[in-house]
């Protein structure tokens, strides 16, 4: 008893049914038809009730005109937010342009801050002592004072940019800012200093710069009086300039602060939906959203096809393939029938099935009895007595009997019903030397074969093989 409990047990850890993916996957494509079929009721059935529900809202006028004016708001809303978006982002590419043009045409933003090329004088102005003795008598004030703010204000304005424009090739609003002007009015001076990519030049804007003060002096001083302009303290020299590093990063984050805001505002106006015409308002709509459904309906019917075939090919237990047999169970195949081949309407699509399987060549029936024959014969040995047994039908499995009788003369081949459902045929095994298993894919049931095999070798009979239908 302790015997038949340990076999039965390693009967039932030796098996185990496998998926096929392979298998799975074209038992699901040779079930087109129903699942075209089902695919095609839902997304009628669908449609349809959209189709339906969207022509009775379309009567109802209290509802029509509810719509067009929401539509008419939404739609108002999102002209002023596209237009708003479109001007920001126009005005911030402008000012990107702008930026870039400077940034490319300024010498300034060339010019390395720490190695700045720098030519400075300083501008010492002094009245006429007749004419400081007239004006400034009794008073407290520094006649000179108003030279230093007359000079400071008029020299750059009074310089010849356009010629300097035509010598360095370079535009007057970016020479501007290589000279700067500042006075001093407790000393009576003013600083001008000039700078350039190269020290030369620097110094030859300078020297203009100087030129021209001799032009302002003759004419101020029919102006203020006579008076004197000293340069001293006259140097060319290369500085570090902390405050040209700080203009330089402040304009590089503001080109990088720039292209964020481009950015955002981009998305921020792509992410803008415009509003879509109500049902209630347009039968192209309803047209449109039945169309939409029936695709979303079809799609629902076929996966729930699917599923439900994936769902009957795992939990339904049955044989699927061949190598079944011989993978789960340690069979030997001694040969396997063609499936009919398929015929009817767009048949033609099942063979090409076929052909991607690898199943589109059947063997002739008489090739494969011939091939069962002479596997029994090899595989019998000295077993004369044979018995087939299957959980396919009783007369199937005689009428295969009897073509293969004439095949195996040395054979006596005996035939018996399931042996799960039959009590003869476990009889009929006892009697037997050796037995040949007949199973049907798609019919037999994996459970009721490892049934078979359990009886088989508890009665320590060999199994020759398996014929799969």
């Amino acid at each position: 008893m302790a015997g038949r409990t340990e076999a039965k047990m390693d009967h039932e850890n030796m098996y185990e049914q496998e998926i096929d993916l392979k298998d799975l996957l074209f038992t699901l494509l040779y079930r087109w038809r129903p699942i075209l079929l089902v695919a095609v009721a839902f997304g009628l059935v669908l449609g349809s009730y959209k189709v339906v529900t969207g022509l009775q809202s379309q009567q109802d006028a209290a509802l029509v005109v509810e719509s067009r004016e929401a539509y008419e708001e939404d739609m108002v809303s999102y002209e002023e937010g596209l237009d708003s978006y479109e001007k920001n982002i126009e005005n911030i590419q402008t000012a990107i342009k702008e930026l870039d043009r400077y940034m490319e045409g300024s010498i300034l933003m060339k010019i390395d801050p720490y190695d700045k090329p720098v030519a400075s004088a300083d501008l010492l102005f002094q009245m006429e002592e007749s004419v400081s003795q007239t004006e400034g008598a009794g008073a407290d004030v520094d006649p000179a004072d108003s030279l230093v703010k007359l000079y400071s204000s008029n020299l750059l304005r009074q310089m010849d940019w356009e010629g300097l424009e035509r010598e360095l090739g370079v535009e007057q609003i970016y020479l501007r800012e290589l000279i700067s002007v500042s006075g001093d009015q407790g000393s009576n001076t003013l600083t001008v200093t000039a700078t350039y990519l190269d020290a030369a030049t620097a110094e030859k804007l300078l020297e203009t710069f100087l030129e021209n003060v001799d032009a302002c002096q003759k004419n101020f001083t029919s102006v203020v009086g006579a008076h004197t302009v000293d340069v001293v303290n006259r140097s060319v020299d290369t500085v570090l300039d902390m405050d040209l590093i700080d203009v330089k990063k402040n304009n590089g984050d503001k080109v990088m602060s720039y292209q964020n805001s481009l950015t955002n505002m981009e998305k921020a106006r792509d992410s803008l939906v415009e509003p879509e015409l109500p049902e209630e308002l347009s039968k192209r709509k309803v047209a449109m959203s039945g169309i939409k459904y029936a695709l979303i309906g079809g799609v629902g019917g076929a996966f729930l096809m699917a599923f439900y075939f994936c769902m009957i090919y795992v939990l339904c237990g049955k044989l699927h393939t061949d190598e079944e047999v011989k993978d789960q169970f340690r069979i030997k195949i001694l040969g396997v029938f063609g499936t009919p081949e398929k015929t009817g309407t767009l048949s033609s699509v099942d063979r090409l099935l076929e052909r991607l399987e690898g199943r589109a060549v059947r063997p002739a029936e008489d090739d494969v009895l011939d091939r069962i024959a002479l596997n029994m014969i090899n595989h019998a040995g000295e077993a004369k007595k044979v018995l087939l047994t299957g959980t396919i039908p009783e007369e199937t499995l005689r009428e295969l009997a009897d073509k293969l009788a004439g095949r195996l003369p040395q054979i006596s081949l005996s035939v018996g019903a399931d042996m799960n459902k039959t009590s003869d045929t476990l009889r009929l095994l006892a009697a037997c030397e050796a037995v040949v298993l007949a199973e049907q894919r798609g019919t037999s049931k994996c459970r009721e074969i490892l049934q078979e095999k359990e009886a088989v070798d508890t009665l320590k009979k060999p199994i020759l093989g398996c014929i799969v239908l």
